[in-house]
């Protein structure tokens, strides 16, 4: 059995519509991850105009529906298993 909630979390206090589900942290995990990706590509010799090109291009998206959405997936998966103990 699953569910998606995609359209019932959101954030606590949005400007707009509330959501069904608000939480506190909801949009941390998206600036955790960015930021990670964008300071190891810096780290990597990228330049800012080079993370931002990525970050805006369809090689996100692509990431998203493939490997780097498997592993976020999966994480989830694994830190659902660890509270649930």
């Amino acid at each position: 059995m699953s569910i998606d909630i995609t359209s019932r979390v959101g954030e606590l206090f949005p400007s707009e519509k509330p959501a069904e589900w608000p939480m506190y942290s909801f949009s941390r995990p998206a600036w955790l991850l960015w930021n990670a990706i964008a300071n190891a590509l810096i780290e990597k010799g990228w330049t800012e105009d080079e993370i931002k090109f990525w970050l805006q291009s369809k090689d996100t998206r692509w990431a998203l529906d493939g490997s780097l959405g498997e592993s976020i997936v999966k994480l989830g998966r694994e830190y659902a298993q660890k509270i649930t103990k």
